[in-house]
């Protein structure tokens, strides 16, 4: 990676993000999930990802000094799904984030991409909240129609992560691209999160990373198109005790995605290696789906 050395692709989805049921999302909602903060940069985002609904608190998962972390969005069976990058620091995370995104999911577990691994990032430029970024030819390679999908996918909700990004505009080699690949996928506006719905999880954690380090409570936001928007929490030790159970109500539900943040709070006398589950509880019998697993170290 130029410029910047990977040093860890953690799992977030086969080992960190447990998808336990499927979540039909045909609603055609056209919402846009992405951060709403507006851009201060006109090259590459220099910002680390930030909680979209709270903004101003200290970030779980980055070292302020040495290293950034972010998520890589790749793909799990039919549906997008986030990996945990952690690199050197550096003021172009985004370029960092699509580097992270062409390597590819190596040693996560059941991720998979759909993005060529010869592609290269030829520029990326940010501006009034829209990233501008030209790839090279071998992005759009391959056929068939779910591959070609789950790659502008995986571009779009990589680099949206970012406060500075709302929407996304895909150039290859210089050219913007208006019908992408063999298949003549029709781009006629700007990519944002909402036009990959029927791919996307039931529930989407932004906050906090996996692998991050808590003391006393954590604050857990994100995104969700459940049954009357009703979001479940709970915080589980290794040997499955409960330290935290709350819940909380996205701003949208039932056909729709909102947006959520909740502050949970947990006491343990010592480190102590736990999991973070946010989860549906199914209509029918109670029990949880769409459940996502972020591993934590809950600190006292």
């Amino acid at each position: 990676m130029t410029g910047t050395r990977m040093r860890m692709i953690a799992l977030l989805c086969a080992a960190a993000l447990a998808l336990l049921g499927a979540c039909s999302n045909d609603s055609g909602d056209t919402s846009d999930p992405a951060p709403e903060a507006e851009p201060t940069e006109t090259e590459t985002p220099s910002e680390e990802p930030s909680d979209v609904s709270s903004p101003g608190e200290e970030e779980e998962g980055v070292d302020e000094t040495n290293t950034v972390s972010f998520q890589v969005w790749f793909a799990n069976g039919k549906r997008l799904a986030p990996a945990v990058a952690t690199v050197d620091r550096t003021p172009r995370v985004g370029a960092a984030a699509l580097e992270a995104l062409f390597v590819g999911p190596a040693g996560a577990g059941n991720l998979t991409s759909a993005v060529p691994a010869d592609t290269a990032l030829n520029g990326l430029e940010i501006e009034d909240g829209t990233a501008t970024v030209d790839l090279s030819s071998e992005f759009a390679s391959g056929n068939g129609i779910p591959s070609m999908g789950m790659r502008l996918g995986q571009l779009t909700f990589t680099l949206t992560q970012f406060p500075t990004v709302k929407r996304v505009v895909l150039e290859l080699d210089g050219e913007r691209v208006e019908r992408f690949s063999q298949e003549g996928l029709v781009i006629e506006k700007p990519l944002t999160r909402a036009d990959f719905e029927d791919i996307s999880p039931a529930i989407i954690v932004n906050r906090p990373l996996g692998g991050s380090e808590v003391s006393g409570s954590v604050r857990v936001s994100g995104t969700a198109n459940v049954f009357e928007a009703n979001v479940s929490i709970r915080i589980l030790t290794s040997d499955g005790d409960a330290v935290a159970r709350t819940f909380t109500t996205a701003t949208c539900g039932s056909g729709c995605r909102g947006t959520f943040s909740k502050k949970v709070r947990f006491d343990v006398d010592e480190p102590t290696e736990a999991t973070l589950q946010v989860y549906e509880e199914s209509a029918e019998t109670g029990k949880p789906t769409n459940m996502i697993e972020v591993p934590l170290m809950l600190l006292p």
